[in-house]
């Protein structure tokens, strides 16, 4: 009994990690959010290291960047973060959220392409990928790397986001204007958590001698 005590507990307090997933996004015009958004992440200055910590300083580009290879987005006259299979640039690059990580992303997007993806991850748990294909269709445009298209790429997640990959299996996933929503827990994640704290503290008091 002691022991089914202590499993209950324990998973009570870890219901903070498995709350069940939903993602969804759409697509929006202009090179901004439109949501309330905590903060923006321009790259001008480079990668940012706090809250939202970048893994690889390569992958941001300089405006203009080359048509060749990493074309900024249509309008973007700043540095821009790309990932690709050439000059130097990852073939992925992730961004880490602190605290309880975000429930909203967002970001402009240039060029869309059919092997641009996006993986969202709350710690282990992959939640969701986004591809190429997917985001066109959510701008209603197509996915041939067209240098003249862009649009603002809005995801919401039911789960904190803890971890979001840029990929491109070729050249290029061109993008800026990274925005996040920090996520805040919910009243009834607190009350789950101090449940499952109270009965493994009893457990534990029950133990004692």
């Amino acid at each position: 009994m002691t022991m089914s005590k202590f499993l209950l507990g324990m998973s009570l307090a870890s219901a903070v990690f498995g709350a069940h997933a939903s993602v969804s996004y759409n697509a929006t015009g202009g090179m901004t959010s439109a949501q309330p958004v905590t903060a923006t992440v321009t790259f001008d200055s480079g990668l940012p290291v706090g809250f939202a910590t970048y893994d690889n300083p390569a992958a941001v580009i300089a405006y203009p960047g080359n048509s060749g290879y990493a074309a900024e987005p249509p309008g973007d006259l700043t540095a821009f973060f790309s990932v690709g299979t050439t000059h130097g640039q990852p073939s992925s690059s992730s961004v880490t959220f602190g605290g309880y990580g975000v429930s909203y992303f967002g970001f402009y997007m240039g060029s869309p392409d059919n092997y641009n993806s996006v993986d969202l991850y709350a710690g282990a748990t992959h939640l969701a990928t986004i591809t190429g294909a997917q985001m066109a269709a959510a701008a209603t445009v197509s996915p041939d790397g067209n240098q003249g298209v862009g649009f603002y790429m809005n995801i919401f997640s039911s789960t904190a986001i803890t971890k979001v990959t840029f990929s491109s299996t070729q050249d290029a996933f061109e993008s800026d204007n990274h925005s996040y929503i920090a996520a805040v827990p919910e009243p009834e994640t607190y009350a789950m958590l101090l449940a499952g704290l109270g009965l493994v503290a009893a457990v534990a008091r029950r133990r004692k001698p």
